[in-house]
């Protein structure tokens, strides 16, 4: 799965309009429970009923959208991830390393080409290990992209859900307020209601869970990668090659 920016973005905006459209929603319901109750022919039992279940959905939504609002304080977060991860690859970091890793290799090297003798070959030898650790700089930068943007695809994947959810639950809110107009029909309507919420939130709750595994590999990815990354071998010394002969 790539990651496209835009349809990120685009996929936020849904959950926001949905967000927006849900708490006006509630709002509708509870104004058109009040007004079905409020009949000298409705018993008193019957009303107090009939707001209890109201109240019990009015609560589950208004903790739904408390939830989602903050798992939306994070939504910069894939967006980050993706920026940091191109940094790092294609012509980024791992792209510069690159070419630099390439262009010091002894056989691309230009001068020893024209110039011969003990100067040349002692050139040769200081230039050529800056090829190693120019490599492993890239070797590394590549891997640090792929752990972001695997990251950044987990938190796509989780935003989706939220996403999905709403788009499944806003209908069952609807057929509450639809309902919500007869004293009959609003203790069913609101009991689905929330039996759709229920369900849909567990699969959000399995989508927590799936992102906290994928985040949980990339630590762990980052913390091997920050184990190789000690690996001096290409760093005489512990630190850049000295380029001079």
């Amino acid at each position: 799965m790539a990651f496209s920016q835009t349809q990120f973005e685009t996929l936020i905006e849904k959950i926001q309009d949905k967000l927006e459209k849900l708490a006006k929603d509630l709002v509708t319901f509870g104004n058109k429970i009040n007004g079905a109750v409020d009949h000298w022919y409705v018993p008193g039992p019957v009303a107090k009923g009939v707001v209890a279940a109201a109240n019990k959905l009015i609560e589950f939504v208004n903790w739904i959208l408390k939830k989602i609002g903050h798992f939306l304080e994070g939504v910069v977060a894939p967006v980050i991830l993706f920026i940091d991860a191109n940094s790092w690859k294609a012509k980024g970091i791992h792209g510069d390393a690159t070419t630099a890793s390439s262009s010091v290799q002894k056989f691309n090297l230009q001068a020893p080409k024209e110039w011969k003798g003990e100067g040349a070959d002692a050139y040769t030898n200081a230039v050529f290990p800056q090829s190693g650790a120019a490599a492993q700089v890239a070797t590394n930068a590549n891997s640090i992209a792929d752990i972001l943007l695997t990251a950044a695809i987990a938190g796509v994947a989780f935003y989706g859900a939220i996403a999905a959810f709403l788009i499944q639950f806003i209908p069952a809110m609807a057929a509450a307020i639809a309902a919500g107009a007869t004293v009959v029909g609003a203790v069913p309507a609101a009991i689905a209601a929330l039996g759709e919420g229920v369900a849909g939130w567990l699969v959000i709750a399995g989508a927590v869970t799936t992102l906290l595994g994928v985040l949980g590999d990339q630590a762990k990815a980052m913390a091997d990668l920050q184990s190789n990354a000690n690996d001096n071998s290409a760093f005489p010394k512990g630190h850049w090659p000295v380029g001079t002969a």
